[in-house]
């Protein structure tokens, strides 16, 4: 048993407003305790250099995990260019396996940004990440966002590379190839001078799709409130394009051939890959615009 999750389930299902202040103030402090914790061990402080020579053994480790599990990634295209600047991966998220999938067709070594410390902690899959490299943050608690934007600023401009989901949840709407997505990647890319490789990825089972988009450069738009919605929004329509690349190269079906239950199958698969993960949970990470109407 999970004992953050299972904490931070319980204060989620409370609907009495001063019980759910109290458990959620007690999640917190055990948040913070466990997530320091781990972040002052000996894998948490490992240095930038170490994690690269080891990356090697991270990429050995999901191969063997992913024959094991029987997920395939093929990579449709690869228009990447090579730079000398650090790199941001902007990938699309569709579930939890995004990330261990990910890791041998990008190649490069990079930190993965992550909301689920609570999800991820004591399993491997968590320690393997932590080995390689990751920046946890809680999306709840402003002052840890900020704090977590200033550390991978901080690592890019050391040359570093991050792994980055600007949707900042599961897309698990069935008319939008990518949600509406924050301005933190464009905050962090201008102030480090990184360079955004969007990657989009769509899974079908256990076989997984790619594309992996030209270089992005946020240094093209301006750091003010119009150009980084310009800029986020012109990155959000190349990545929906890569999606939908995807989706084109997929055999077509008839409407005869539907049953009716293919999305909610859909759903049910995706959320049974993270127990403590449920449609509203993942709606309430979801980025809501105010001048933005679901149908």
């Amino acid at each position: 048993m999970n004992i953050l999750a299972e904490a931070q389930k319980r204060m989620l299902e409370t609907e009495n407003p001063e019980a759910r202040a109290r458990l959620e103030a007690e999640f917190n402090e055990l948040y913070f305790k466990t997530r320091e914790k781990d972040e002052n061990s000996f894998l948490g402080k490992l240095s930038l250099k170490t994690r690269r020579s080891l990356h090697w053994l991270v990429i050995l480790v999901f191969k063997i995990k992913n024959a094991l599990s029987g997920f395939k990634c093929n990579v449709l295209y690869d228009k990447r260019e090579k730079t000398d600047r650090p790199i941001i991966f902007a990938i699309t998220h569709i579930g939890k396996l995004d990330i261990e999938v990910s890791f041998i067709p990008l190649k490069e070594h990079f930190y993965v940004l992550t909301g689920d410390y609570e999800h991820l902690q004591g399993l491997v899959d968590g320690a393997f990440i932590t080995l390689n490299g990751v920046f946890f943050f809680n999306e709840r608690v402003k002052e840890d966002r900020k704090a977590v934007a200033e550390k991978m600023t901080e690592h890019l401009k050391q040359g570093g590379n991050i792994m980055y989901f600007p949707e900042g949840a599961w897309n698990l709407k069935p008319a939008l190839p990518m949600l509406p997505c924050y301005w933190g990647i464009v905050d962090i890319s201008q102030k480090s001078n990184a360079i955004v490789v969007p990657v989009a990825i769509e899974q079908y089972g256990k076989r997984f799709k790619m594309c992996i988009g030209k270089n992005f450069d946020m240094q093209n738009y301006g750091s003010d409130n119009e150009g980084k919605s310009k800029a986020i929004a012109d990155l959000r329509d190349v990545m929906a394009t890569l999606k939908y690349d995807i989706w084109e190269s997929e055999p077509q079906l008839k409407r005869s051939e539907l049953v009716g239950d293919e999305w909610d199958n859909y759903i049910k698969d995706r959320l049974a890959e993270w127990p403590y993960f449920s449609v509203k949970y993942i709606d309430d990470l979801t980025y809501h615009p105010k001048n933005i109407t679901t149908q």
